[in-house]
């Protein structure tokens, strides 16, 4: 989902531009993960790079991904050995979306979490 532009632009400093993509874990469970885009000055930080990379290899192998504080990165593992594939929901990415998101989005300027971040209520 596109957040329009008038929306985007009365949250400065409060919206990034994000690729979310499907993933599952090793127990089965299906979520949406958001992965941080460079900014308009085409910079990204070591967390966000190493979460695209590792979203990356998790595209044709299972992986693990771990923080490294001292790094300031995640270090992702590709798997050693044979995992089966993993079970996909029957539910296309627009219904996960729907799912994940319901009412929990902002569509115009007068949302209520607008107005109190303007100090209208």
């Amino acid at each position: 989902m596109e957040i329009q532009a008038s929306v985007r632009d009365a949250l400065p400093g409060e919206v990034s531009p994000r690729l979310i993509v499907t993933a599952v874990s090793r127990q089965g469970t299906v979520f949406l993960w958001p992965l941080r885009l460079p900014g308009p000055d085409g910079r990204i930080d070591g967390w966000s790079r190493s979460a695209m990379e590792a979203a990356n290899i998790a595209g044709k192998s299972w992986v693990r991904i771990a923080s490294n504080m001292d790094l300031g990165a995640y270090d992702a593992s590709q798997a050693s050995s044979s995992i089966p594939d993993p079970v996909w929901p029957d539910i296309g990415f627009q219904g996960l979306i729907n799912i994940a998101f319901k009412d929990k989005y902002i569509d115009t300027l007068d949302h209520p979490v607008l107005r109190r971040l303007r100090g209208e209520v």
